[in-house]
């Protein structure tokens, strides 16, 4: 969720200006407050499910370092609508995994970076992206599926012996790291695929966040590369629900494939290349 109208604007853009358009969009829309001396309270351009402003915190460290927490919103936003990170080991350990992927420490009910003054953007949008994935993978399972999405897509790749390999990262032109939730590696004339998923796939925001993502990356491939994204279309009965076009349109018109998880099994052949 975002501030204001989340609806996709432009859809007809390509990607290199949508990219830019996006960046832009997230640094003029991003307050820096001096708290005191040693923290600096960052207000960015998101809200969660209540609707708040997403918050994090710089804090200096003695030995010179900074780090960038989310001083316990994402753990607290996730308790608040009933979903218990430490009860569960099984729900823990996914959540810990897919931190980790973006680089991100989780202490008691905190979330971090620490990093040195020359990465300070780089942990502060990891951190983020951490947070905004997390929320997505959990925030929507009780709705949605019985199941993580993540955790759906997965055993399709593993039931159709598709070889993957999981949380794969890649420094993008702009200088920052962008993750992908699968790869499936290439050779020869067989492209390398790059997979993002989507739980909510209706959330225009986190379409555009992974667009910029993909054209980022595609930019300081080497091998030829085709990029997927997973929507999740189904609910708990395993029935479809209703998936925004305007995120459909957005990532068709910029060659990435979609992959509504209704209609997973007619991709399968081209992914078992």
């Amino acid at each position: 969720m975002t501030k204001g109208d989340n609806s996709i604007m432009d859809v007809s853009l390509n990607a290199e200006r949508l990219s830019e358009q996006y960046f832009s969009w997230y640094k003029n829309n991003t307050d820096f407050k001096q708290v005191n001396k040693n923290i600096i309270q960052i207000n960015l351009p998101f809200t969660d499910n209540f609707a708040d402003e997403l918050t994090i915190y710089a804090v200096s460290l003695p030995d010179g370092r900074i780090k960038v927490t989310d001083d316990g919103w994402t753990v607290n936003n996730l308790e608040s609508v009933g979903v218990s990170i430490s009860h569960s080991p099984t729900r823990k350990k996914l959540f810990e995994t897919q931190l980790r992927a973006y680089g991100v420490t989780s202490t008691a009910s905190e979330l971090s970076i620490t990093a040195d003054v020359a990465h300070f953007s780089e942990a502060k949008h990891r951190l983020l992206q951490g947070m905004l994935f997390v929320n997505d993978m959990f925030m929507l399972k009780k709705q949605y599926t019985t199941n993580y999405f993540i955790d759906d897509v997965n055993s399709f790749f593993e039931e159709n012996n598709i070889r993957t390999i999981k949380n794969v990262s890649y420094m993008g032109s702009s200088g920052l790291s962008h993750k992908f939730e699968f790869s499936i590696p290439g050779i020869r004339n067989i492209p390398t695929r790059l997979i993002k998923t989507m739980t909510n796939a209706n959330n225009s925001m986190f379409a555009m966040a992974i667009l910029a993502n993909v054209e980022q990356t595609e930019k300081i491939m080497q091998q030829r590369t085709r990029f997927y994204v997973f929507l999740n279309d189904l609910n708990r009965e395993k029935q479809q629900h209703s998936v925004s076009q305007d995120v459909v349109n957005l990532f068709e018109q910029n060659r990435i494939k979609v992959v509504r998880f209704s209609e997973r099994e007619s991709y399968t052949a081209e992914l078992a290349e």
